[in-house]
């Protein structure tokens, strides 16, 4: 069920912030304590104070939005100021009580629309750009976020995409829904991120059109292909905090009025499994979960100029630019640019580079990469072209289609990513090995944000989601 009862209206929320008091609030401070999950790093201590005040705001008859007294969660990049009592740590044990100027310009959105703001999840350190051999999910603040689908631990000999990974960088925004710790969350996507961990947390996302949701205030990759981005269980809830989020201009239809979506109204492409899904150096087949393809190779080499791979060339310049910038803006901070970041893992090496993950090698490289702005226009139009224009773009004139279907595991994500067009994902069932949800993707051409009529579509053909065993 959708927060919104079937067949009501706006007027009034079933589930108000006066139901997060008691058993619901207390049942999330024991498994946060308890830590199985390693999905949240921080609960807001003014959480009840603000549920209380959304209450007599509902008593006195001012219900600011169909999302009024939910509470939220949202990854820890995303800037709080202190009266909220969390830190904005990115999982980076540097940034633990640095102090932001502003709240991100998405939290004050969420505030000002009666969500609470209640907890912060875990992340891949730095949305990943720490090291290259760290698993999915892992930070020096939270350690290794866990499934609550899966049966077992991550297997750290793994692959990042294997079948026990978390997989990218939202894992704990993911998990901590899928978990039950709040009905919605938010996380930021550069490459999947949102993406491949809400398949595996069974739930529905959306990869907002870049430049669409505002990401001032974020601790950012790079700004090009940055985004945050909804996490929901229900189409219905994404949709409405999708209009939270976004940069919506006077007169803008809202994105839930979308709803509902029908399969007849739609015209749908859908890639070959046999040539999309990821490669096995990628993604090792495991018994039952095992598969015969191959990815399309295509993409990395045309992503590639000059035996330049565009994107990650693009990301390295961008997050030694980008994070110079956040970091210099804090109001207080113990490191204040990327080589004081590098230096400060260096001398708390014991916390920062443990046995299991010694390098940060991602960092360094990044620190050491002077990149001339013709250069980087060059990459980033070699990047836009590929991923827009002659991929996604080409493929939905020539079909005659408005959207394309994908197996959620599978590389299209990089031409998502390349193009900054926007892409979505649902559940679609449990692989038998291990219990891990598998998903379909869909995506299309840029502000093209009703993709979400596929979603409701395929909610309303197909099973509801099945909730884990905890």
């Amino acid at each position: 069920m959708s927060l919104l009862s079937k067949g009501t209206t706006l007027k009034f929320d079933p589930l108000t912030a006066a139901a997060v008091d008691l058993p619901e609030f207390t049942i999330i401070w024991k498994g946060y304590e308890r830590g199985a999950l390693s999905t949240i790093l921080a609960v807001a201590p003014t959480a009840l104070s603000q549920a209380a005040a959304l209450d007599k705001e509902r008593r006195q008859g001012h219900v600011r939005g169909p999302l009024h007294g939910i509470p939220i969660l949202m990854k820890d990049n995303m800037a709080t100021l202190p009266l909220f009592g969390m830190d904005t740590t990115a999982g980076s044990l540097a940034l633990k009580g640095s102090i932001p100027r502003h709240n991100a310009e998405i939290v004050e959105k969420m505030v000002s629309a009666g969500l609470i703001i209640f907890a912060k999840n875990q992340l891949s350190e730095l949305s990943g750009f720490k090291s290259s051999n760290i698993m999915p999910g892992w930070s020096a603040i939270g350690g290794q976020t866990q499934s609550a689908y899966t049966q077992g631990d991550v297997d750290l000999q793994d692959t990042g995409l294997g079948h026990s990974s978390r997989c990218r960088y939202s894992t704990g925004s993911a998990v901590g829904v899928s978990a039950g710790y709040s009905p919605l969350a938010v996380g930021t996507d550069s490459c999947g991120s949102l993406i491949t961990p809400s398949t595996r947390a069974a739930l529905f996302t959306i990869r907002p059109t870049v430049g669409l949701v505002s990401q001032k205030g974020i601790v950012p990759l790079s700004k090009y292909f940055d985004t945050a981005g909804p996490m929901t269980k229900t189409v219905v809830d994404l949709a409405n905090l999708l209009d939270v989020l976004t940069e919506s201009s006077e007169g803008s239809t809202p994105y839930v009025k979308a709803l509902p979506g029908k399969w007849s109204d739609l015209r749908v492409g859908v890639l070959d499994p046999d040539e999309w899904f990821f490669d096995s150096d990628l993604q090792r087949p495991v018994g039952v979960a095992s598969f015969t393809a191959r990815s399309n190779s295509s993409l990395t080499t045309k992503l590639v100029l000059d035996d330049e791979q565009c994107m990650y060339a693009i990301w390295n310049a961008d997050f030694k630019e980008h994070i110079n910038e956040y970091l210099a803006d804090l109001e207080w901070s113990k490191v204040r640019n990327l080589d004081e970041l590098i230096r400060f893992n260096d001398e708390n090496a014991a916390e920062e580079l443990p046995s299991i993950y010694p390098t940060q090698d991602m960092l360094i490289e990044a620190a050491q990469t002077n990149m001339p702005r013709d250069h980087h226009a060059k990459l980033l139009g070699r990047a836009r072209l590929i991923g827009g224009k002659e991929a996604i773009d080409a493929a939905l004139k020539r079909w005659d289609i408005d959207v394309i279907l994908a197996p959620a595991d599978a590389p299209y994500n990089l031409l998502v990513s390349a193009a900054g067009y926007p892409s979505a994902t649902m559940s679609m069932g449990y692989l038998e090995y291990n219990g891990r949800p598998i998903g379909l993707a869909a995506f299309t051409g840029a502000h093209k944000e009703d993709v979400l009529k596929v979603l409701s579509a395929w909610e309303s053909t197909f099973p509801a989601r099945r909730p884990p065993s905890l």
